[in-house]
């Protein structure tokens, strides 16, 4: 295991908000949809993934209605940025005036110059400072070390980080028939944008005690990458603008990451059986069985939303943590194990509720 960056700095929650793109679209009609319209016959292949991966809807992005399309107007992965940040400093009681610093990090921007989040500060209004991450899973991780260090930084105003992604437009209805990696794909991913504020305020209020982000995979090739394209290109026809997916290798390696970052998180003062929450990567629904059977812990600790949203990728620990801040009590401790496979990255966070 090599060098790992840990920052046991505080940063308050201010507000966290999301955005999801249209209705949640269930196993069987995303199946019966792709069938009948491109002259396919998934359905029996399909629903035996699924089951495996117990994932029983997600939120599109796309109609799917062609083989390469953009995403339908108001679901691009800016404006889904976008509208998770105003939800957010809704939540927060904030503005946008008041953010001193925009981080964004997503894998499916629509553009790759200028960076997404150019059009996201455009979309606000915001005429501030602004950067993006390219990664996935685990850009919340770095996200926060940009925060952490902006936050010691800053004399005043908040800094907003959002995850978007719209893994959804990469998908080629044709190519799952003969690719067991796009199927899983199709049967995996949702789309979607979780924002949090955050402000370099000690002691006050609910709280992200801690985070860190390390790796595994230099001398690994990667298990899952994306070689062309920017999303608002509705997939690049033409291009191997699709993801690819060696699940085989994730199921291999998985594990290592998560034990990796239990290493990391007691370097916060945390492990799995002295927090009251652990939120896993949301790979699919399985998680928490997987995760509470590997960690000795009950079952019902462990929050997954994965098997309602999919795998949204760079939003996905945000949206999993902004739906269970409302159920949680005043001192609860929430343990963050991320993880991604696309260069066996792994991340997490320390946050304590108020």
């Amino acid at each position: 295991m090599g060098p790992l960056h840990c920052d046991s700095r505080r940063l308050t929650v201010l507000g966290m908000g999301h955005a999801l793109p249209g209705e949640a679209v269930t196993t069987d009609s995303l199946l019966a949809h792709v069938d009948a319209t491109f002259g396919l016959d998934l359905g029996g292949r399909g629903r035996a993934v699924a089951r495996r991966l117990r994932v029983g809807s997600r939120h599109l992005a796309r109609d799917l209605r062609q083989r390469h399309e953009s995403a339908r107007p108001g679901s691009s992965n800016a404006e889904l940025a976008a509208r998770a940040v105003r939800s957010a400093l809704q939540d927060a009681g904030r503005d946008i005036a008041e953010i001193s610093y925009l981080v964004a990090h997503t894998a499916t921007p629509g553009t790759q110059l200028p960076p997404g989040v150019a059009q996201v500060a455009e979309l606000l209004g915001y005429d501030g400072p602004y950067v993006e991450l390219r990664q996935a899973c685990t850009g919340f991780a770095n996200a926060l070390v940009f925060a952490s260090a902006l936050g010691a930084g800053a004399a005043s105003g908040v800094v907003v980080i959002v995850g978007s992604e719209t893994g959804s437009i990469y998908f080629d209805p044709l190519r799952a028939a003969a690719d067991d990696g796009q199927l899983v794909n199709l049967l995996q991913m949702g789309d979607g944008a979780a924002a949090i504020v955050l402000a370099p305020v000690a002691g006050i209020g609910a709280g992200i005690v801690g985070h860190y982000f390390g790796q595994l995979g230099c001398t690994r090739p990667a298990a899952f990458r994306l070689a062309a394209g920017g999303s608002d290109q509705g997939g690049c026809p033409g291009t191997q603008a699709e993801f690819a997916h060696d699940f085989a290798a994730i199921g291999r390696d998985g594990e290592q990451l998560f034990r990796a970052g239990l290493c990391a998180a007691e370097r916060l003062g945390a492990t799995a059986h002295t927090v009251d929450w652990i939120i896993p990567h949301q790979a699919n629904g399985r998680m928490g069985e997987l995760l509470s059977s590997a960690l000795g812990v009950p079952r019902e600790r462990v929050f997954v939303n994965a098997d309602r949203l999919g795998n949204t990728g760079s939003a996905a620990i945000w949206l999993a943590l902004a739906e269970l801040r409302p159920r949680l009590q005043a001192g609860a401790r929430v343990l963050v194990l991320g993880a991604e496979a696309t260069k066996f990255m792994y991340g997490g966070l320390l946050y304590v509720h108020a």
